[in-house]
């Protein structure tokens, strides 16, 4: 799944594409769809690429909390845990951190957690940077052109999407000492191996690919004229 999003005081536009490696999936998976929200109008503009369709939106319906239940929706999960009678915590190791990486022009450490239970465990190999300004300022536009659409008129707070083993250490082990790594990840991998295989039995990735800044081109947030307007509930 990759995300694409365009902000601009007074302008916002986000993407996302869904793409299924696997043949039998694609009719399920496969889509891309996007919307765009302009100060000064009164309504949020969805679209559907693949499609060439598009659709207005009211804020009402926007902001309204998803029905989780939907069909529509996607939601993931896994578990991983020791027998339910083993209360012994993790095992959590972590190496790195030393040695500066350039990884698509961000200047990271890489570190490598592993985190054991029994004969199951996670690997992350995550690249961290310091800081992230422009994401900090993408998302400070972002948050003020939907507090404007808000017709509840509360501030909409957008929080940065983390995806590192900190978050897995927090919520399986509350009592660890190991220090959580500074910064924000721009790249994680995580890969899930039990009963001693060599093989992981699921991987997980993450990555930040652009970041960067251009000069504001309004015409971007509109959709082709050859787009079809439709009526959706």
């Amino acid at each position: 799944m990759t995300f694409d999003q365009t902000v601009a005081p007074g302008f916002f536009r986000s993407e996302e594409k869904t793409e299924a490696d696997r043949f039998y999936a694609r009719w399920l998976l496969n889509s891309g769809t996007g919307e765009i929200m302009i100060e000064g109008t009164d309504k949020i503009l969805k679209y559907d690429k693949d499609e060439e369709e598009y659709w207005l939106q009211s804020p009402e319906d926007y902001f309204k909390v998803p029905d989780t239940i939907s069909e529509n929706s996607h939601s993931f999960s896994f578990s991983f845990s020791s027998d339910e009678d083993d209360e012994t915590p993790p095992k959590i190791t972590r190496t790195g951190g030393k040695e500066i990486e350039v990884l698509r022009g961000f200047r990271t450490k890489k570190w490598i957690t592993t985190i054991s239970i029994s004969q199951k465990k996670m690997v992350f190999e995550e690249w961290f940077v310091d800081k992230l300004p422009l994401l900090d300022l993408s998302d400070s536009m972002e948050s003020a052109i939907k507090t404007k659409f808000n017709p509840e008129g509360q501030k909409i707070e957008i929080g940065q999407f983390e995806f590192a083993s900190n978050i897995f250490i927090e919520e399986m082990d509350s009592l660890t000492t190991l220090e959580p790594i500074p910064g924000h990840s721009v790249k994680t991998n995580l890969m899930v191996y039990e009963e001693n295989n060599d093989e992981p039995k699921m991987t997980i990735g993450f990555e930040i690919l652009e970041l960067y800044a251009v000069p504001v081109d309004t015409s971007f947030f509109t959709i082709p004229e050859e787009y079809e307007r439709i009526e959706k509930d």
